[in-house]
């Protein structure tokens, strides 16, 4: 009897110490899962907290490539950054309630798509700490749950050159014998080397303050021959096909040698060392056929109406370079010619350019330059322009030829003149006499300038990202 009861004592506690054990395994095991998903849940509100500091930096290099830091308006694209971290040159911060609704607010912040994330708090820019650097920016933000970051970045510029002429050519344009179009331009001056023809001198637009600002040009109906903003620099002499006719007062000739005709502030090697990085790069042959970075093989050539047409879409910078890869002459240039109805983007070709274009162009929005004479944005006129040929700028560095009416917003330049029996007719784009050119990537990060605080380190997203790029 006293057998079985002991036998019976240690089973029962056998069974006890299990229960005992299962229970602590099982502790550890609720423990070990509540730890695990606390640790995830703060991985994920790190990795928001990361994500949206990104996307500040990312903003702010938006507005640097597209204008200017929002209400830090100067009158230039990208002006000298001196502050400190303690007193930077621009500052966004949520204290300020105008500053909350600016980044923030559900339906009309900067950052309201990136709510289900969290929030920035704080945006500032100041001086790089590098002797090339623009600009430092920092950015804070919080994610949903409290969660806190802060990441900085140092950022460089390539600083393009502004573009202040509506149209600018060169040559002897009436030494040669050959026809040259009819030149219009509205929003800014023509700029033309040697001697010029300027067709009818009723049909040289007038500068007036008064004209109307419209997208219509100067043959359209209810249209006069006038413009706010036009001036015609001639090297030489000017000739009209009406002889006798009087000079217009904003037709100036006899500018060279004194006092002088601007020099192309693009350069050759400086566009093409910037395709080669951020855009594409052509090298042609002498039927002018295109070959994307200098891949001389059959297969895979070009028309140029296939790489400057693209269908229509917008282009960034293309460069075309010289049949030898040097410096453009009289004798490495290869005539290219363009049917497409409509180009858009930045076009640097080392070439003779005929413009023919086949079919209708298109309709496009454009700002007239300030109407008060200022640099204030708000006076800037919204138009409609039809027809349009080219968006961007055209810069040739041969001859630009055609017998079609072509129009252009934007810029044309033509470093060997002007050829052809057609209409040229260009608006200027005001932009790009402050150093914005649309399309190309004016603001980019600084490799190994990334840093970030405030939490321990997540799984690498577009801040090491952006280091790769750099490098």
């Amino acid at each position: 009897m006293t057998t079985e009861c002991t036998e019976k004592g240690a089973v029962l506690l056998t069974a006890l110490l299990l229960g005992v054990l299962l229970s602590l395994l099982g502790g550890v095991a609720i423990n070990f899962a509540m730890t695990e998903s606390e640790g995830a849940r703060r991985q994920v509100k790190e990795t928001s907290a990361r994500l949206l500091a990104e996307s500040g930096i990312e903003q702010v290099i938006a507005w640097l490539n597209h204008g200017q830091l929002p209400g830090h308006e100067d009158g230039d694209i990208l002006p000298v950054f001196r502050g400190l971290v303690t007193a930077p040159d621009a500052m966004y911060d949520t204290v300020r309630a105008g500053d909350e609704r600016f980044l923030n607010d559900r339906l009309a912040g900067v950052f309201r798509n990136l709510a289900e994330l969290g929030r920035i708090e704080q945006i500032i820019v100041y001086a790089s700490s590098r002797p090339e650097g623009l600009c430092t920016v920092q950015v804070t933000s919080q994610a949903l749950g409290g969660v806190r970051r802060s990441a900085s970045l140092e950022l460089g510029a390539t600083r393009i050159a502004s573009l202040h002429a509506a149209v600018q050519a060169g040559g002897g344009m009436l030494s040669d014998g050959t026809m040259t179009p009819r030149i219009w331009a509205h929003w800014g001056p023509v700029r033309m080397s040697g001697d010029a023809r300027l067709g009818r001198s009723d049909q040289v637009p007038r500068k007036s303050a008064s004209a109307s600002v419209t997208g219509l040009g100067y043959a359209d109906g209810g249209t006069f021959w006038e413009d706010r903003w036009v001036d015609v620099y001639v090297g030489g002499t000017a000739q009209f096909e009406d002889a006798g006719s009087g000079l217009p007062s904003n037709v100036h000739t006899n500018q060279d040698p004194a006092p002088g005709l601007p020099s192309d502030p693009w350069q050759y090697q400086k566009f093409k060392e910037l395709a080669k990085k951020t855009g594409s790069y052509y090298v042609p042959d002498g039927a002018g056929r295109l070959y994307r970075n200098g891949v001389m093989d059959p297969a895979v050539a070009q028309t140029p109406d296939a790489v400057f047409g693209n269908e229509g879409f917008p282009q960034g910078l293309i460069f075309v370079d010289t049949l030898d890869q040097a410096l453009p002459s009289a004798n490495n240039l290869p005539t290219l010619v363009m049917t497409s109805p409509y180009m858009e983007g930045v076009f640097f070709i080392n070439a003779n350019v005929v413009l023919n274009p086949e079919g209708q162009g298109k309709a496009i929005p454009a700002l007239s330059p300030p109407s008060d004479g200022t640099t204030n944005a708000v006076s800037r006129i919204p138009v409609t322009i039809s027809d349009v040929t080219v968006q961007g700028v055209l810069h040739v560095t041969g001859s630009v030829s055609t017998d079609r009416n072509v129009r252009i917003f934007g810029s044309l330049s033509a470093e060997r003149g002007l050829t052809g029996r057609g209409l040229l007719e260009v608006w200027y784009n005001y932009d790009l006499g402050r150093g914005l050119v649309q399309g190309l990537p004016v603001v980019f990060p600084l490799s190994g300038s990334w840093r970030e605080w405030g939490l321990s380190p997540v799984v690498p997203s577009l801040g090491s990202q952006l280091q790769r790029t750099e490098r």
